[in-house]
């Protein structure tokens, strides 16, 4: 048993003793021939020459290195082979590299030989096109060395040479360099001692129709490279702008463009009745609500007020204003009548909501009343400025099909410019991308497209409201000038110019006293007068829509 512990312990001496002497190697000298083929290939050959025995030295091969443009260049190693024989050898894949494993216990010089491709680039310089060959020959390696020389050998005379040392990130520039010349084609450098890991980076330039480019760039995510300014990138852009802009006009001329043959059609008229007297008469039964949707296409909240205006006005409907505490809010009270006309399919709809036949709605109540019965009130209203020919189909048809095509064009465009961007430097392009996507949702809301009789009809619209805001209202008939300017209130709610017709309607007041229900249509509390129309009317009107839009 003393025998056995005495060979254990002797053994393990005998193993710390030798491990520092490895570990404290150092290359007296690292040589190195890059042979660069015409296909672009590097044939690296490294001697390291040592003073004793280094036992085992680690060297790692790297098979990827950043880039200056945005991206990491890809290299793939073959034929990793060591001299001599009696030295071992292993590899194996690492993260970044491929790791060899050199054990020898002589001193024999160690040959590390290997080939390289993806190891050179296009590049250019005053002379013309190149072929460079950029590879650390000196990189990755576990012991450290006192010198570096070394020779690069081409198919051509080497251009230019750099050589950069030192740790990684810190490089500066080697030794020695010489380039190549007409007497010796072949680049040779040199540099002083390099510790364990430092590299030696080489680049040689060849003329390109002598050397390939190899280069394997996998491009790196940033912004500025996806929105490169390139001709290329503009160009594409710009393309793409003239070629979606030029369809989305060709698509709005002939679907959303109003037709026009020049004429113009009135919908309601001053008509002469007596010496300087006038009065307004709708053409055809064109009512607030048609003129509201002829206006802008769309049946709102501004179209239902002037309509239950008119209804009252046409004796269909009454508006009783309620009488209201110091500090309540001021309610009205809409009550069915007998009117002295033919109402249209909406109006007949929006009068069975409000108010049925002798029955009566708070205006606070309205929203609750007309919930089920607005869509149909549209459907009709829709349906009546097709009939009349003013569109080719209903606006808001036209809008609901529209918009649908926008949302799938911008969902496109969202999806092709996030793929642009995060795989291309074509950023620009995807920006005019999103842009059309956007432009095409814009668009649905311009698309419902009026005939020519609708276009007409429209010229008529804009003299009506010329009218409204010039005629003299004095030259209502005598005798009838409530009855008369309130008829033209509905329209004016739609057009403009409420303020001025409700005046009217004050300045026939003739006396001071309450006027409760001097009007036929709109009643309100006993101490109410006549002036008082303006602000009672302009409260009627935002409440309506205020309750109708809220709902």
């Amino acid at each position: 048993m003393r025998r056995l512990a005495l060979m254990v312990v002797a053994t393990l001496l005998t193993v710390v003793w030798a491990l520092p002497a490895y570990a404290d190697v150092v290359a007296d000298e690292a040589t190195y021939t890059v042979a660069v083929a015409a296909d672009g290939t590097l044939a690296v050959t490294q001697t390291l020459t040592f003073p004793a025995a280094p036992g085992e030295i680690v060297q790692v091969l790297p098979t990827s290195a950043e880039s200056d443009s945005d991206g990491t260049r890809r290299f793939v190693i073959t034929d990793v082979a060591v001299e001599p024989d009696a030295a071992t050898v292993a590899t194996s894949h690492v993260p970044g590299g491929i790791e060899v494993r050199i054990a020898s216990d002589t001193a024999d010089p160690l040959t590390l030989s290997y080939t390289v491709a993806g190891a050179t680039f296009a590049s250019r310089d005053a002379s013309g096109d190149l072929t460079v060959v950029a590879w650390p020959v000196l990189s990755g390696l576990s012991v450290g060395v006192g010198s570096v020389t070394g020779t690069v050998t081409g198919p051509a005379v080497a251009q230019l040479i750099d050589c950069q040392s030192g740790p990684v990130g810190s490089v500066g520039k080697c030794a020695l360099t010489s380039a190549g010349t007409v007497d010796s084609a072949d680049a040779t450098f040199q540099d002083g001692a390099r510790v364990a890991g430092e590299q030696v980076v080489l680049t040689v330039g060849y003329p390109a129709t002598h050397v390939a480019v190899t280069e394997d760039l996998v491009h790196r995510w940033s912004l500025d490279r996806a929105f490169t300014l390139g001709w290329r990138q503009t160009l594409a852009a710009l393309a793409a702008a003239v070629v979606g802009g030029a369809v989305l006009v060709l698509l709005y001329r002939r679907t959303g463009f109003d037709e026009a043959d020049g004429a113009s059609s009135p919908v309601a008229l001053f008509t002469p009745v007596g010496d300087g007297e006038a009065v307004l008469r709708p053409v055809e039964g064109v009512r607030p609500g048609h003129v509201g949707t002829l206006a802008d296409e769309t049946v709102d909240p501004v179209d239902i007020t002037a309509t239950l205006i008119d209804l009252a006005v046409r004796g269909h409907l009454r508006i009783v204003e309620l009488p209201r505490t110091a500090h309540g809010a001021t309610d009205w009270r809409l009550e069915r009548r007998t009117g002295g006309d033919e109402t249209a399919a909406f109006e007949t709809r929006m009068l069975e909501a409000v108010a049925p036949i002798g029955g009566s709605t708070l205006v606070s109540e309205l929203p609750a009343a007309v919930s089920g019965a607005l869509p149909e009130v549209r459907d009709a209203l829709y349906d009546d400025v097709v009939r009349r020919g003013w569109f080719a189909s209903r606006p808001d048809s036209t809008r609901s099909t529209w918009r649908r095509i926008g949302v799938v064009a911008l969902a496109v465009a969202v999806l092709a410019a996030a793929l642009l961007i995060a795989f291309t430097s074509l950023g620009l392009l995807a920006l005019v991308l999103l842009g059309l996507g956007a432009a095409t949702l814009w668009l649905a809301d311009q698309m419902p497209r009026r005939t020519a009789k609708g276009t007409a009809a429209l010229s008529g619209l804009r003299t009506l409201a010329g009218q409204l805001a010039t005629v003299p209202t004095r030259q209502l008939p005598r005798d009838r000038e409530l009855e008369e300017a309130s008829r033209v209130l509905g329209y004016a709610v739609v057009l403009g110019g409420t303020r001025r017709w409700l005046e009217a309607l004050v300045e026939f007041d003739a006396d001071q006293s309450p006027d409760p229900t001097a009007l036929d249509w709109y009643h309100a509390p006993d101490t109410w007068h006549l002036r008082d129309l303006p602000s009672s009317l302009a409260q009627f009107i935002t409440t309506v829509q205020g309750l109708l839009i809220s709902r």
